[in-house]
């Protein structure tokens, strides 16, 4: 059972700093932070307030006779001040962190957090107000432009929190959860070890189509902490497959059902064939019939073939309505859920009909885990592989050492890797949400070897993707090597790890139902969605922790690295 009151306590025993809240105005920093003050038994701060009794004046006063920058000027001061008090809750002014020094002594101080809602809600908040920024212009025009001009600056906060619309208890709750993520992912490891949090929240911070990850032991069994008010009284169809619908998606569709307009359940085969343009017109036809509306809500429970076709079609269903993912595999929990690419198979390749859509939100229950079997769990572990490889080295080393306990259940380890891999990718997705410049593309490491081997097996089950993965990133590390990047140290290091834990790491390995050639998989290779007019394009090792992309590598090399592991 999932206790907000744990997370409280949790957060008021490990965090020994003030607690800052940041955004714009309208986002409720203070009604939240006085009642989050409470709940942790700690003084709360206003900074205006704390400015207008210092100075005897209001803050609109202070604006129009001694302008802006005196008002910055005592900010940053009466700032600096409240947090030498220790651990509370302050409660800043919009433009606060827009000053250099400010944002200084609250990032170094302080937690930051940044409270960010859209701007229509901030428009209905402060209607009536006696704002100085908002006394000349529509108040819709200039809180987007003030958005536009600070948002810079509030992604320096340490934690992203959203607000669609919670009430400011739901918004407390919110913003516990981030802040024991936080806590948790910062920690060292004897507190992750001690201090196992019950749930979490981060933010997959893209503008306006941000949206948070929840992270958590049985938290599906809590709508009330994933399913924002915003979502109620709509029509909801979830999608799910045969394996998953009498573990967890019947329980779910019953427990949403006084929280929705109604709940429509279609059921689909788990495996690769399902994202096929017949199953997507089937699925699109369904929801037709059963009265889609613009303001109805797709959700797809199960793994990434699910997730993947779901996200499709909510996308493209009416030009777009509302999905929320639900991943009950460990490789479409740390993959496919999370970053918006969704997509449908051709007959010749993978993935190469999509969109770039985002979720309201992603939830990852723990407990979804306990039902899969060995193989499923190796075929996700393979990606958490991939976050180490291509981005932190020091992740890497840790899944040497905690691979085998996470893969055997340490539910600590299974967390942690979980919430870091979430975080690493979310943070590619925010640099490069389109795949615009490169920096998305290094997720596919071992990818372009891997979605050959696949079509190579036909997509029946005699090859998963996480399986495929793996054997593409020993190939990926080969060629990386004979491109004069990693040491041959590097590739039998990650070789002996991938074998350790017990997964494929040569062609040979994979049982095709009928023999494949080097040829056969260049040319699905030509097909693949990165290469260009210059040709085949890898994501290749600099090292261990850092990739980059790299096209013009000759097929010679490509064919002999193929024919060495087929043999």
């Amino acid at each position: 059972m999932i206790e907000i009151e744990h997370c409280k306590d949790e957060v008021k025993q490990l965090l020994k700093k003030p607690i800052v809240l940041v955004g714009m105005m309208g986002v409720g920093k203070t009604t939240v932070g006085r009642l989050l003050a409470s709940r942790l038994g700690w003084a709360f701060y206003d900074s205006d307030d704390e400015i207008v009794r210092s100075v005897g004046k209001s803050i609109s006063d202070i604006f129009s006779e001694d302008g802006e920058p005196a008002f910055r000027d005592l900010e940053r001061t009466t700032i600096k001040h409240l947090l030498a008090n220790g651990p509370c809750v302050i409660s800043s002014g919009g433009g606060g962190i827009t000053i250099p020094e400010t944002a200084q002594a609250i990032l170094e101080k302080g937690l930051c957090v940044w409270i960010d809602a859209p701007v229509d809600i901030l428009v209905k908040r402060t209607v009536g107000s006696d704002r100085p920024l908002l006394k000349h212009g529509d108040p819709d025009e200039v809180l987007r432009m003030l958005l536009d001009k600070r948002r810079g600056a509030y992604e320096q906060a340490h934690i992203h929190c959203l607000d669609t619309g919670l009430t400011p208890d739901e918004m407390v709750d919110r913003i516990l959860l981030q802040i024991r993520e936080h806590l948790f992912i910062t920690s060292p490891e004897k507190e992750n070890e001690e201090y196992l949090p019950e749930a979490m929240c981060l933010t997959v911070s893209l503008s306006e189509r941000s949206y948070p990850i929840f992270v958590g032991s049985g938290i599906l069994k809590h709508p009330d902490l994933w399913l924002s008010g915003e979502l109620h009284g709509r029509n909801a169809f979830i999608l799910t497959d045969y394996n998953v619908r009498p573990l967890i998606t019947d329980q779910l569709a019953d427990q949403l059902k006084p929280m929705m307009k109604s709940v429509s359940v279609m059921e689909l085969h788990p495996g690769e064939q399902t994202k096929s343009f017949e199953r997507y017109q089937a699925v699109i036809e369904w929801m037709i019939e059963n009265g889609v509306k613009r303001d109805s809500v797709v959700i797809a429970v199960g793994g990434g073939v699910i997730g993947d076709l779901a996200g499709f079609a909510a996308s493209t269903i009416l030009r777009g309505i509302d999905f929320i993912q639900i991943p009950t595999t460990l490789l479409s929990m740390v993959d496919s859920s999370v970053g918006g690419k969704t997509g449908i198979n051709t007959k010749t390749a993978k993935n190469l009909v999509g969109t770039f859509y985002q979720p309201k939100c992603v939830v990852v229950d723990l407990e979804s885990l306990l039902t899969l079997p060995r193989r499923e769990w190796l075929a996700g572990y393979a990606e958490i592989v991939k976050y180490g490889l291509l981005a932190d080295e020091g992740f890497f080393e840790w899944l040497e050492d905690h691979g085998i306990l996470m893969l055997d259940g340490d539910e600590g380890s299974i967390m942690r890797a979980i919430e870091t891999s979430c975080h690493m990718k979310a943070d590619i997705v925010h640099k490069d949400e389109r795949e615009e410049n490169g920096l998305r593309a290094l997720l596919n490491l071992g990818h372009t070897f891997a979605h050959a081997l696949e079509s190579a097996a036909g997509y029946d089950g005699t090859l998963l993707h996480g399986e495929a993965v793996s054997i593409g990133m020993v190939l990926a590390a080969r060629l990386s090597q004979r491109l004069g990047y990693i040491t041959l140290e590097d590739v039998n290091r990650i070789y002996m790890h991938l074998s350790k834990v017990g997964l494929m790491t040569e062609i040979r390995h994979v049982k095709f139902k009928t023999p494949v050639t080097s040829d056969q998989m260049i040319e699905s290779m030509r097909k693949d969605k990165k290469a260009g007019v210059g040709g085949l394009k890898f994501v290749i090792l600099k090292k261990i922790g850092e990739a980059e992309l790299e096209g013009g590598i000759a097929e010679s090399l490509i064919k002999e690295i193929l024919e060495e592991s087929l043999k």
